[in-house]
């Protein structure tokens, strides 16, 4: 869906729809697992949105602007202006949510250990295109 033409719009009701869900895993997290890993495995699945939030706020405040306003410092803008396409674009940010995800799959079962690392290979191998591409 978020290859061109395709576009998603979120909007309030998909806000709160991903906000119920996280809030479901980690209570059901506290009863299946350690209190600590049902906190994180809600922040770990969303991290790459979030720090990405994160970083650009932080940098907007540095600068003196308000971090209400628009600009194009978000990864993807980041990522287009270093010459990968749409397309390229998306799919890095797919592989590195994938290979975090795969973060929390290894916190949370014994087996998930095989999947980070397979997920690693597969964030390093998109990282070398980009860098490969962006040069």
């Amino acid at each position: 869906y978020n290859f061109n033409p395709a576009q998603i719009f979120m909007g309030d009701g998909g806000a709160y729809f991903i906000g119920f869900t996280l809030a479901g895993v980690g209570v059901i997290g506290l009863v299946k697992t350690t209190a600590i890993t049902s906190v994180l495995l809600p922040y770990l699945i969303l991290a790459v949105p979030i720090l990405d939030m994160s970083a650009v706020i932080l940098d907007r405040l540095r600068n003196g602007k308000s971090p209400f306003i628009a600009d194009k410092r978000h990864l993807h803008h980041r990522l287009l202006n270093a010459g990968l396409s749409h397309r390229f674009a998306v799919l890095f940010i797919y592989t590195l949510t994938l290979w975090v995800g795969s973060l929390a799959l290894a916190f949370s079962i014994p087996s998930g250990v095989v999947y980070a690392l397979g997920a690693t290979s597969l964030l390093g191998y998109a990282s070398w295109k980009v860098w490969r591409h962006a040069r």
